[in-house]
Parts: C-alpha cells; sequence; structure tokens
C-alpha cells in the first residue's frame, strides 16, 4: 500500500501553536494508518513540500488582528507558483490566540479562495491559553486527517 502524505506548516512565536502542531503531527504519526508526516516551521515550508504533500493543516495565531506575519510571508512565496504548477491539495486551519481568531481567519479563507486547494474540515480556533479540550482537538485534527488520508476520502 502507497503511503499518504500529511505535511503540518506553523508560525509560533509564543510557543503556543508549535505545542499544538507538534500534538497533531504525533498524532498522525502513532495512527495505524499508512500515513508519513512532515511538520515545517513556516519559513523552512515551500512548494516543494506542498507538491509532496497529500493533505496540509496549517496552524498559526492572529496577530493584531490579522494573520501572522510568518505565515503571510509563507502564503506569498507559494501563492503563484503552486498556481504555475496546479499543486493541489486538501488543508485544514487550527489557530490559536490570545486575540478572537476571524481576521486570522478571514484572510487565509481569502488567500485560499485563490489556491486551488480543497478545504476538508472546519475550522477550529482556540482562544486563550490551550487548554486539554485545546490540545485534544489538534491530537484529533492529526487523526482525522492521517485517516482521510489513508482512507482515500482526501
Amino acid at each position: 500500500m502507497s503511503h499518504k502524505h500529511l505535511l503540518i506548516v506553523y508560525h509560533s512565536q509564543s510557543g503556543r501553536n508549535a505545542d499544538l502542531s507538534d500534538l497533531a503531527a504525533e498524532a498522525a504519526r502513532t495512527s495505524e494508518e499508512p500515513v508519513v508526516v512532515k511538520r515545517l516551521k513556516d519559513d523552512e515550508a515551500g512548494c516543494r513540500d506542498l507538491e509532496w504533500a497529500d493533505a496540509v493543516i496549517f496552524f498559526f495565531p492572529e496577530n493584531f488582528g490579522a494573520l501572522a506575519g510568518g505565515m503571510k510571508a509563507f502564503f506569498d512565496r507559494i501563492f503563484y507558483p503552486v498556481i504555475d504548477k496546479q499543486i493541489s491539495c486538501s488543508y485544514a486551519i487550527f489557530i490559536s490566540t490570545g486575540n478572537d481568531g476571524s481576521q486570522a481567519l478571514t484572510q487565509v479563507q481569502r488567500i485560499f479562495k485563490g489556491l486551488p486547494f480543497r478545504e476538508v474540515n472546519e475550522p477550529v480556533i482556540v482562544r486563550g491559553e490551550p487548554n486539554d479540550e485545546a490540545r485534544t482537538k489538534a491530537s484529533e485534527l492529526g487523526l482525522a486527517m492521517a485517516a482521510g488520508l489513508a482512507m482515500g476520502i482526501f
């Protein structure tokens, strides 16, 4: 059986999104699904990684009522090359923020309208310090993405 590829791209300054993305990656890796997981900081990820991936989970905060600058820089780098190379993959969004997260979500959804990506999970927004429920949501998202890939749902 051919392994599917799950890419996790995150931006984190406080460490919250790094920790949550690590939980998702660990859950996907330890699932019984034949999925290879790669987890990268937004400034390390690029088009080659998106070409490799069958699905992507994006973890990031909202900074000053906007999409975090590092994640915005990632999308600036990959946007036109993704279109030119016709890279398409499924994706999910996880926002952990001290703010309300709605503006970051609006901005990233607008970016995705121009990309040939397919959203496969409702966006998750966690406000404030991540608690056990937030950590569980991150792990469950990793498991769900791994299962969806393995079953060919996306």
